[in-house]
């Protein structure tokens, strides 16, 4: 990615410059690839404003943007803190003012009270929230019962974040990633061209999950509260609303009750900013360990994008009600066991002054520049071997999309799949061709124990992911694995090709970085002749 106009580089040296045993970090890398709970993708360190050390897991790379998950909403808080610096609302503003065509007939008086700053601090005063984003997700949002006061039950909502996408593109009169690409984007050097965003039906950006940026992206989001809302002299945000963001506005420990092994969703909560445990520090949070961790007392902010798993093939959020497990007994939370390395492995080796060279330096510099995600077949005997295939596929019960992450169970959404599906092996190169809903379409995966870069391009309503890493190879069964790592995302597909005469199960997993998830899909095909 070239530099932009208004984008300064940010100064690099070693950790031990900044203070980092070089080893400190080697350690740190070392559990987060070996400890079982996390696929890694990204990881940025700075301190004291310069980069000491910076790595990203092959095919992730640092200019790709990456799904954020929930960190997404750090973004959104940070326009509605824009948008009052320049008087545009307050977060005093009662929220039935801002969106009055959206409100119920009759409005109740917690609804009327309900406020910007009760929606920033998660304290809308619901139980429940809205599934999916239909056209009037927001009015069903309105409808919803207030069962608490407004800003005193705390209650993790996207949709509640979506609303102040939405309450900031009623105010400004325009897209969010619009309004904030010349007031946050171009000041502190994040790529607004290279920012995706998914919107809802009208065009709104849905700001409480839907954000795609990069690593170094979200380490510049959280340097700006670090530096007080101030970038390179300016003042973008209010002093006053980055401490009340950046602490702890409402108690979060009674809402996970049930996951005491979660630690730091115990903390408290900020303005669509989590505290944790060590004292002063907070971090912008996605599912799955999209983290940007802020150590004020340090001078220090951890950015990590990874794909984190989250118990026993459960769900996020019921891993988040389970009630039964609790301590060594409960189910591995991901991103808490990231949290734990950050916190108990590289925050206690760091130290104030420089430090002496070491012969590590050079080592991890070399470590970080070979990273990569292992291919899954390679322990394998066999895997690569050559087997000349060449079939054509006609579907005999059901059907299978490649182009699609996910699908009606996870969207709510129909969309086709392929009605033919050609498999060709040549020169180490799976070629695969399918067509689906009238459209043609390829794809090629590395049968040699690399992956093939490409796009998927579908039809599937509001579908924004493109950029694929694919990988193909035989099992020891005699089944043909097809790998398809979504490089915006941060899951993946595997598809299975078991072949018995002259029909062919085909299934499709949603696969979760060091760990599988069951049977998404499955279907059977015949061979045509």
């Amino acid at each position: 990615m070239e530099n932009m106009i208004n984008r300064k580089e940010f100064v690099r040296c070693t950790p031990e410059e900044a203070g980092i045993p070089s080893s400190a970090i080697d350690e740190l890398i070392t559990t987060l690839e070996c400890g079982g709970f996390t696929q890694m993708h990204g990881l940025m360190i700075m301190r004291h404003g310069c980069i000491c050390a910076e790595g990203w897991w092959a095919p992730f790379a640092p200019g790709l943007h990456h799904c954020n998950h929930s960190l997404s909403k750090t973004y959104t808080a940070t326009a509605v803190g824009i948008a009052e610096r320049e008087g545009l609302v307050k977060r005093s503003d009662a929220v039935s003012e801002i969106l009055p065509d959206k409100m119920p007939v009759t409005l109740t008086d917690r609804l009327r009270r309900l406020t910007i700053r009760d929606l920033l601090v998660m304290g809308n005063g619901s139980e429940d929230e809205p599934q999916g984003y239909p056209d009037d997700w927001i009015e069903q949002y309105f409808a919803l019962p207030i069962e608490h006061e407004p800003g005193t039950y705390w209650r993790y909502n996207s949709h509640t974040t979506a609303i102040l996408s939405a309450v900031i593109e009623r105010v400004a009169g325009e897209n969010m990633i619009a309004y904030l690409t010349p007031r946050l984007f171009d000041k502190i050097g994040i790529d607004a061209a290279h920012v995706m965003c998914r919107k809802d039906a009208a065009g709104i950006c849905l700001g409480g999950n839907g954000m795609f940026t990069t690593t170094e992206d979200n380490l510049r989001l959280m340097k700006l509260y670090l530096d007080d809302g101030v970038w390179d002299g300016e003042r973008i945000l209010e002093s006053r609303f980055v401490k009340e963001a950046t602490s702890l506005q409402l108690e979060t420990q009674s809402a996970h009750a049930h996951t005491p092994w979660i630690y730091d969703n115990c903390v408290g909560y900020g303005y669509q900013i989590w505290m944790c445990r060590p004292a002063g520090s907070y971090r912008a949070d996605g599912a799955y360990g999209q983290f940007s961790v802020v150590i004020p007392s340090l001078d220090m902010i951890v950015s990590i994008h990874e794909d984190a798993y989250l118990g026993a093939n459960m769900r996020h959020s019921e891993l988040h009600l389970q009630q039964q497990k609790k301590g060594a007994d409960a189910p591995v939370h991901g991103p808490q066991a990231t949290l734990n390395a950050l916190f108990d492995i590289l925050i206690p080796q760091v130290r104030e002054a420089p430090l002496a060279h070491t012969e590590e330096a050079p080592r991890l510099r070399e470590r970080l520049k070979r990273l990569s995600i292992p291919h899954p077949a390679a322990a394998m005997p066999g895997a690569f071997l050559s087997h000349p295939l060449d079939v054509r596929l006609v579907p005999l019960d059901g059907w299978i999309s490649f182009g699609v992450l996910y699908g009606i169970a996870k969207h709510n959404t129909h969309h086709p799949g392929a009605d033919m599906i050609r498999l060709q092996s040549k020169d180490g190169v799976l070629h695969i061709s399918w067509t689906e809903a009238g459209r043609e379409y390829e794809l090629k995966a590395d049968m040699r124990g690399g992956r093939t870069q490409g796009s998927l391009y579908c039809n599937a309503a509001g579908e924004i992911l493109h950029d694929v890493s694919t990988a193909a190879w035989w099992d020891a069964e005699g089944r043909l694995q097809i790998e398809i790592l979504w490089i915006e995302a941060v899951d993946g597909n595997c598809f299975t090709f078991s072949f018995c005469a002259d029909d062919v199960m085909v299934e499709k997993r949603v696969t979760s970085g060091v760990n599988g998830k069951p049977v998404y899909k499955c279907a059977r095909y015949r061979i045509a002749g």
